[in-house]
């Protein structure tokens, strides 16, 4: 199978609930865009600009939002709002019941619950797969999720694996039915981590009945290595590329990560911290406006607009830079078999002490070994770490996350490397982006 123009890749970090910053960071690039574009009141959707969206963790429910719903950023940031606001204990006696038999912060029968609505409100259908996508560019959105063993990760597509797939031996395993897979189950078994909601179970295609749960939560996943072996996997690892975008809240604060243990840890001795300093809830009303400031709702951006009156993007021509169970031992061995141009011969569990430095800086190597000069097409937009307070759900402080992602974007380095992505995937060129 060969890919029809140079890929664009999307990836979207989790860490606890913390998505506001992640949007408002993307909604800039978008901006960036648009503007060199001259079509500013026109933003551009996500989907009408990667090819492929991958997430995992609250990063895999923005992928699917923004790949699978095709929300632009201000529809996304007012329904993942609405989605912790739902998920968020109602009364006291409901905390202290998750935190005393569940030890975690949310029921994830409210999560499917509302996600379910959601399906119904766009009209998007029950199922993950996505039969309808008509003209947008987006043609592969998926979540991962880690399995409770730590010892590799599952993917759960949008899409089918075609006959056509150049290594699909290589490619991760998905669920046993994934036609019927639903999509408010791919939002569970992503979002299971520990402190957060209880393991998720799922009959997958060759494992059979498999649990999943992020126990190794705060510890960063490499979900732009796992969406390179994807599209590898499919289109062969001499595919072009044109750019990898991988974006995130940062690390979750230590405090906030000591609290969260504390909290949902009953018997655990509190570690020896400061603590953190609450910040009053503000209602949704005002969190809205307080978005909205920041991300515009114009007429480009309004889904109920025809097909005709969405904005379209041109792309300069598509540079090639790059074309491009018994013993754990026996474990490693299958986890590092799903890889491409791995750096060294690791397993899951070993990858996932890596810190996010390390992360990067194996990214790169990765993609130099399978192409060289690939690694130029790799950039993180994400500051090194989350404001304090944010980690269990930035919605409570809207304010502080708000803040810290406007001081990330402002600095010069942050600036150029929004200004080198715009550079790599927009200009006045050859083709463009039909409207969705």
């Amino acid at each position: 199978m060969k890919a029809e123009k140079p890929l664009k890749i999307l990836t979207l970090d989790g860490g606890g609930l913390q998505a506001i910053s992640t949007l408002v960071i993307l909604n800039k690039l978008l901006d960036t865009i648009a503007h060199h574009n001259g079509v500013s009141h026109k933003k551009p959707r996500p989907c009408e600009v990667f090819d492929t969206i991958a997430g995992i963790g609250a990063g895999g429910w923005l992928a699917i939002l923004l790949g699978r719903f095709h929300m632009d950023i201000a529809t996304c940031l007012s329904e993942w709002n609405r989605i912790t606001h739902c998920i968020t204990p109602r009364s006291k006696s409901e905390e202290i019941r998750m935190r005393a038999f569940q030890h975690c912060y949310f029921n994830p029968e409210r999560l499917v619950e509302q996600i379910d609505s959601l399906t119904q409100e766009y009209c998007t259908g029950e199922h993950l797969f996505d039969r309808e996508r008509g003209t947008i560019r987006t043609r592969h959105v998926f979540v991962a999720a880690l399995r409770s063993d730590a010892q590799d990760y599952s993917l759960f597509r949008t899409y089918r694996i075609p006959k056509t797939a150049k290594l699909p031996e290589k490619m991760r395993e998905g669920p046993e039915k994934p036609e019927t897979f639903k999509i408010s189950s791919a939002f569970g078994v992503t979002g299971s981590a520990k402190y957060f909601s209880p393991p998720w179970k799922e009959r997958m295609a060759r494992s059979g009945k498999t649990t999943f749960n992020d126990n190794k939560y705060p510890k960063p996943h490499n979900i732009t290595e796992l969406a390179l072996d994807e599209m590898w996997g499919i289109y062969g690892t001499d595919v072009p590329l044109s750019v990898i975008v991988n974006i995130g809240p940062g690390l979750p604060d230590k405090c906030d990560v000591y609290q969260i243990a504390r909290r949902f840890s009953w018997g655990l001795s509190p570690p020896d911290t400061p603590t953190i300093s609450k910040h009053t809830k503000i209602p949704l009303q005002q969190l809205g406006n307080a978005i909205n400031k920041r991300v515009s709702v114009t007429k480009g951006n309004d889904m109920s607009l025809p097909n005709n009156e969405r904005p379209t993007i041109k792309f300069r021509r598509d540079e090639v830079q790059g074309s491009g169970p018994t013993s754990d031992l026996k474990k490693q061995a299958v986890a590092r078999s799903n890889t491409f141009g791995s750096v060294y011969n690791r397993g899951v569990k070993e990858k996932l002490r890596r810190a996010e430095s390390d992360i990067e800086r194996d990214i790169k190597r990765k993609l130099e070994n399978v192409r060289p000069g690939n690694s130029a097409l790799y950039y993180r937009l994400a500051p090194d770490q989350a404001p304090q307070g944010t980690a269990q759900n930035d919605s409570s402080s809207p304010g502080v996350t708000l803040a810290a992602a406007d001081n990330y974007l402002s600095q010069p380095s942050v600036e150029r490397s929004i200004d080198d992505i715009e550079r790599r995937l927009s200009d006045s060129g050859v083709s463009g982006i039909s409207a969705c």
